[in-house]
């Protein structure tokens, strides 16, 4: 173990948008750009002992104590976020793509964030490149990242060969209405190979000087993914040091069907990195292909097809439906929504789940050995297997008690204002009847770990969605809470049980105060559809486990055009139609990811929304309409923070662990708390967070330490570091 105190550092400034440049973009819908900042500094050398680079982000100007107190009194409890996405993205703020990925990373390394955001076959993919002045230029086609020919979905930036640069992986799905599945990309003719360039996943090698170069075929030859990606995750799974990338497969758009018993989904994918930007497709033997679908009549029997050609039978899924072309369609597997590595069994190496649409949530614990890749299932063994629409994941300490937990959303409480569906159909319309299926999210408590006799160790992750404390807001309750409205046949939902559909979410600290917040959005169908309106939801964590519901108040309403001007219900004024705060104004919200993208230490959050019909009430008709990106920047506030940016020893000398240090466990101590992160790629939705490690420090000045473990085993500890700063930590040599 390598320990050290951080006494002087070099020291620059990144660039911040000061507090005053709030109200400006409030109340203008131009923004006129700040003066560029200098280029950043290069990093420091970590070739020889390791230490910490920081680079500061000074406080706002300090004001005067009368100022201030003046202030505090006349400030709001929360401080709201303002959408600066029409102000930010200069070169559009609509994408037209029903499955829209947001990225965030840092593709040029210059020390800010930049976004990579997905669009449909046709409009290419837009890489907004942070210019560190309030504005991000769209500079895709001029890099080679638009893949205009691509019907894009899910999207990762992981560093593939270690050279410091995160490469690009950008999923592809079926093309809506063409009656086609991935089997007919793989026939002979001009036709096939025009589907295949459409949906097959593509790899964008990072060259380091600002471009991208697609070398999909050579990373990857016949093995390349068809199968409708949907989200991707990279972690290095056999402690070589090179990432590896997981790709969750859903199912082509034309076959999505949830009205039936049979409801397929496709295989995923598990690519072993040769550490030669070459990948051996090993999802079958290593055991995280996707398991069969569950579906059972009331009595508790499974429902079956049977193949017409081979006679095999299959639970939830019929072999005998054929596209177009007259190819089998989908595969006998779950819809994967959502994917994410995680080490929940605290042993070291990266764990994999996966959110599955109308079936079981998988859980494979990593039980690899050196040459031999090897996964466990034991979401059953975990009892969290209910059948269920989960969407994404939220990996956070939500209740402080120095362990990660996580939230998986689901359709949530819309179902239960309705009759029971009684005819047997792929999602939980049907499923919730019964004890292996639900509707609600999964808020999974980390209670440690557990020895199982014929499993081993197991995780212990309780689900107290329903126990979970959230104060709703009156502006803007979920109408779950007013009893009256839940058909009889239903318990009414309580908790974080009783609140709204999501798809992208994710846990990060808003307000610095050290306390892990939680953020999801998500609706399915268009502006105008009733099916399950949402419109997002910010909830404030206490650090002990309960929420506060303070979406409105904090502006993160996933609506166009809302007016925050008056928010006392008991104001004669406020109208809450007229006004828009309500689900029925929803967006189709998909992908979302946070990051720093204006380098004052606060954490931003990013949207993204399907294209395609609104209702117009005026007109009764559908319009169509691109769906919307939401870049919706953090007030800030006077709290402290620490940023850090860790490097693992395969990027400085070709030892330990992987560049990005994917996999890497912080904790860090300060003013008496302990807090717990780990560098992940990929969850949400489609999406992916900045790799940094944000923590909130309230009113302490200082991290007392910092202790890291990393991928590779090692143990790093850095003690005594000033607050408000970015902290680049190189892992240390064995």
């Amino acid at each position: 173990m390598v320990r050290q105190t951080l006494r002087t550092t070099r020291i620059t400034c990144i660039w911040l948008i000061l507090l005053a440049m709030l109200s400006v973009i409030a109340c203008s819908e131009e923004l006129e750009p700040l003066s560029p900042r200098p280029a950043p500094p290069a990093l420091p050398s970590a070739t020889s002992i390791p230490k910490a680079a920081v680079i500061v982000a000074p406080s706002p100007q300090s004001k005067s104590q009368e100022g201030a107190k003046r202030e505090e009194e006349e400030a709001p409890d929360i401080t709201p976020f303002i959408n600066v996405a029409s102000q930010f993205l200069r070169d559009g703020h609509e994408v037209n793509n029903y499955r829209p990925a947001v990225v965030v990373f840092d593709y040029d390394r210059d020390g800010d964030s930049d976004l990579y955001i997905t669009s449909n076959k046709g409009n290419g993919n837009l890489l907004y490149r942070n210019e560190g002045n309030g504005n991000f230029n769209d500079m895709a086609q001029d890099v080679g990242a638009a893949l205009s020919q691509s019907n894009s979905s899910g999207a990762v930036a992981c560093d593939l060969n270690n050279d410091g640069y995160q490469d690009l992986y950008v999923g592809a799905r079926g093309i809506i209405g063409d009656g086609l599945d991935f089997r007919s990309a793989m026939d002979d003719g001009q036709d096939a190979a025009q589907l295949r360039d459409a949906i097959q996943d593509h790899l964008l090698l990072n060259n380091g000087d600002g471009s991208f170069t697609d070398i999909t075929e050579a990373a990857f030859g016949d093995a390349v993914n068809l199968r409708s990606a949907s989200s991707i995750a990279c972690a290095d799974i056999d402690g070589d040091g090179w990432l590896d990338i997981y790709v969750g497969n859903a199912v082509d758009e034309d076959w999505f069907m949830f009205d039936q018993p049979s409801h397929p989904g496709h295989y995923n994918r598990l690519y072993r990195n040769n550490g030669d930007l070459t990948f051996e497709e090993i999802s079958e033997s290593a055991g995280v292909e996707g398991g069969e679908i569950m579906l059972r009549y009331e009595d508790g029997s499974p429902i079956m097809f049977e193949d017409e050609e081979t006679s095999a039978e299959y639970e939830g899924y019929d072999p005998n439906i054929k596209d177009t072309n007259g190819n089998r369609v989908a595969d006998p597997s779950g819809r994967t929504h959502a994917v994410l590595f995680f080490d929940y069994d605290d042993d070291g190496d990266q764990d994999l789940w996966a959110a599955n649409d109308g079936h079981r949530p998988y859980v494979f614990r990593n039980d690899s050995t050196a040459g031999d890749v090897r996964f466990t299932p034991v979401a059953k063994a975990m009892g969290i297997d209910k059948s269920g629409n989960w969407m994404g994941f939220a990996v956070g300490d939500y209740d402080g008690d120095v362990d990660l937990d996580v939230f998986i959303p689901n359709v949530g409480y819309h179902l239960r204002l309705l009759a029971p569906q009684q005819e047997p159909g792929g999602d939980c319309k049907y499923t919730e009847r019964f004890e292996w299926g639900t509707c609600l999210h999964y808020m999974l408590r980390n209670d440690g770990t557990r020895k199982d006799a014929s499993l081993g160790v197991l995780g212990v992750f309780p689900d107290v969605v329903s126990d979970t404390r959230v104060e709703p807001s009156p502006l803007m309750p979920p109408r779950s809470l007013d009893k009256k409205r839940i058909h009889p046949d239903w318990e009414a939902p309580t908790g974080l049980g009783a609140y709204d559909f999501g798809y992208g979410t994710t846990f990060f600290d808003y307000d610095n105060d050290g306390h892990q917040d939680l953020y999801w959005l998500g609706s399915e169908g268009p502006p105008g559809n009733s099916s399950f309106p949402a419109a997002g939801r910010m909830l404030k964590g206490d650090g002990a486990g309960g929420f506060e519901d303070i979406t409105v108040r904090a502006h993160l309403l996933d609506i166009r055009d809302v007016d925050y001007s008056i928010l006392d219900v008991d104001d004669p004024d406020f109208n809450a139609d007229k006004q828009r705060i309500s689900n029925r104004f929803h967006l189709n919200g998909k992908g979302l990811a946070h990051g720093d993208l204006n380098g004052d230490g606060y954490l931003d959050l990013i949207g993204t929304n399907s294209s395609g019909p609104r209702w117009d009430d005026r007109t009764g008709k559908w319009i169509p309409e691109l769906g919307p990106i939401f870049v919706w920047l953090n007030g800030g506030g006077d709290n402290h923070w620490i940023t850090l940016l860790l490097k693992g020893r395969m990027g400085v000398d070709g030892t330990g662990s992987n560049a990005d240090a994917v996999g890497a466990r912080v904790y860090l101590v300060s003013g008496g708390r302990t807090q717990v992160q780990e560098v992940r790629t990929g969850s949400s939705y489609l999406s992916m967070d900045s790799i940094a490690l944000e923590f909130g420090l309230g009113s302490a000045a200082l991290a007392d330490e910092i202790r890291v473990r990393w991928p590779s085993g090692r143990t790093q500890v850095i003690d005594d570091v000033p607050a408000d700063q970015v902290v680049q930590i190189v892992e240390p040599e064995s």
